[in-house]
């Protein structure tokens, strides 16, 4: 059957919106604790990776017609980014698998990135108000087998012995589950503030937001409280707007915001009443780290230090006091700030493409905040989690499982303003009768197809870590050193084969492994520091060794 975007639009846009709905709590759920030494991250990969690319198929024959119903500042900014980002990963100098797929235990790279941003154009392309209700749906009904499995581990009783019964969930870190309980919290509250809501659906949303706060308490982890509180800052002036008996509120309103948002920032420098409930010493640390990240950005402020290459750079730059304030040995390999990651990765360029998006974003919210004067639960959802979400962005990691819904939410303001305009084209998905356009044969082909290209591109690094496990529980260092050579895997996998070649009193395989990993990884610490030691390295390499290990952490006393 020919393509026709006249009649397929409906079927497309159909197609689409499952994927969308589904890659979100897949992305957020998805954990392989059996088969890979990265449980949490590289299947999340997969997902994301195969419904992104299956999207983007689906799209190829009509490609024009649906770009061209985004903003035409959407579409530059986006090309921007994705443009900016492939010429950075052969200019930079960063090593090139790692900028593709990212470190371990992050994988905020080039795949994980074009992911993103794919996402974000098909989720403002669907334009039609009832998606955007589901896709607030989507994330409170996330929470639901998330907040279950989270109680079971408080209790003691998870199934998988690798948490020590820490509530992370399925996220791997606590602050991670932290975050996205807090941007779930924010949806169920505004949805139980809905005026038409039944009351027992009232009831459960209202339960389930009371026992993920307890959640977000026995994590230990402020993230979660802080960005539910700034969302249900933003969620309550909406309230106070639409209610003709509070409207008197709501510069007194606006006034307290301002008031608790300067206490706030005070805190953070351990100033003022809330300082002994905010400032801790995670707070120093990310000052470390943000400021690392800003002298990156600065020190290459076109191109970057590479895509997810912070870590590269992290102790050449962090400065004397970072280096000092506790050991040396206290590095990281992201700035915890996911502007500055960008920043650093790419360069200017490409935080302003990024940050271009954001604005349409905020301009969406503008544009419909001043066209919804009544309380509508789906947008005030919308829009204040997607606020929550910038703001833990700024604190915290790209974690895919929750970044997910951050990206997914500002492609849905926009696409939410422009389905939500008066003089729109009806976009209401029609009931399914015998006569609704099916999609073309060859789109659903191509979306199978696209979904397989993804699949293979994310299951390189998956495969390459779950061999690397198997490798690793054989306790052969030879085993391991062979399994981290494979496409896909990473520095990482590498240092802990020569971590293993050490304890195992192997020499000549360790200085193997020095060799690879200097070959592939020329700024690895940990290889320069084993070259330096062994016995069998040269005087003149030994002082070469001792002279980029200085280069490459300037202030570490004890080199």
């Amino acid at each position: 059957m020919p393509y026709s975007p006249l009649m397929s639009r409906v079927a497309v846009t159909k197609r689409i919106s499952t994927l969308l709905l589904i890659v979100g709590p897949a992305t957020t759920l998805a954990i392989s604790p059996f088969s890979n030494f990265d449980p949490i991250n590289l299947i999340k990969m997969v997902f994301v990776a195969s419904c992104s690319f299956g999207i983007i198929f689906i799209l190829i024959p009509g490609m024009r017609e649906h770009l061209g119903r985004l903003p035409r500042g959407v579409r530059t900014a986006a090309l921007t980014f994705i443009s900016w980002m492939s010429l950075v990963m052969f200019v930079s100098g960063a090593p090139l698998n790692q900028q593709f797929w990212g470190v371990f235990g992050r994988n905020n790279g080039y795949l994980g990135y074009l992911c993103l941003i794919i996402i974000l154009l098909a989720t403002a392309m669907i334009q039609v108000r009832s998606f955007y209700h589901k896709l607030v749906d989507a994330l409170v009904l996330t929470a639901v087998p998330t907040t279950i499995y989270a109680m079971f581990q408080i209790a003691g009783k998870d199934p998988i012995s690798w948490s020590l019964m820490a509530p992370f969930a399925t996220l791997g870190n606590v602050n991670f589950s932290s975050a996205f309980f807090g941007l779930g919290s924010i949806c169920a509250t505004v949805l139980a503030l809905a005026p038409n809501q039944r009351v027992y659906v009232r009831a459960l949303l209202l339960a389930m937001v009371v026992i993920d706060l307890f959640i977000i308490l026995e994590t230990g982890s402020i993230q979660g409280f802080m960005i539910y509180l700034a969302g249900m800052g933003f969620a309550g002036f909406f309230f106070v707007r639409a209610h003709k008996p509070l409207r008197i509120l709501q510069i007194p309103y606006l006034f307290l915001g301002l008031v608790g948002f300067a206490f706030t920032a005070l805190a953070l420098n351990n100033i003022g009443p809330l300082a002994r409930f905010v400032f801790g010493e995670t707070i120093l640390f990310r000052f470390d780290y943000w400021y690392a990240g800003w002298a990156m950005t600065l020190r290459n402020p076109v191109f970057g230090v590479g895509l997810d290459s912070y870590g590269d750079w992290y102790r050449e730059v962090r400065g004397e006091m970072a280096t000092l304030r506790t050991t040396p040995d206290r590095i990281t390999n992201t700035a915890h700030n996911i502007y500055l990651d960008i920043s650093a990765s790419g360069g200017f360029p490409l935080i302003f493409a990024y940050l271009f998006l954001l604005g349409y974003a905020v301009r969406a919210a503008w544009r419909l905040a001043r066209r919804e004067r009544a309380f509508n639960p789906y947008f005030v959802a919308l829009f204040s989690t997607w606020v929550a979400y910038l703001i833990q962005a700024a604190i915290s990691i790209n974690q895919i499982g929750v970044g997910i819904w951050g990206w997914m939410f500002t492609g849905a303001l926009i696409g939410y303003e422009i389905a939500t305009r008066k003089d729109a084209i009806i976009r209401a998905e029609p009931k399914p009768t015998k006569d609704s356009p099916q999609l073309p044969a060859s789109i659903a082909l191509l979306g199978i197809v696209g979904a397989g290209v993804g699949f293979v591109l994310a299951f390189v690094p998956f495969n390459a870590d779950a061999k690397f496990k198997d490798a690793l529980q054989t306790g052969n260092a030879v085993e391991q050193f062979a399994q981290a050579k494979a496409l896909g895997a990473t520095a990482y996998h590498m240092e802990l084969a020569l971590d293993a070649a050490i304890k195992a009193n192997n020499e000549p395989l360790a200085s193997e492994i020095v060799i690879e990993l200097l070959d592939h990884y020329p700024r690895d610490f940990m290889a320069w520091q084993v070259r330096q030691v062994l016995s069998s390295t040269t005087p003149e390499d030994r002082e070469r060794a001792y002279e980029r290990l200085k280069e490459m952490d300037p202030f570490n006393p004890n080199l």
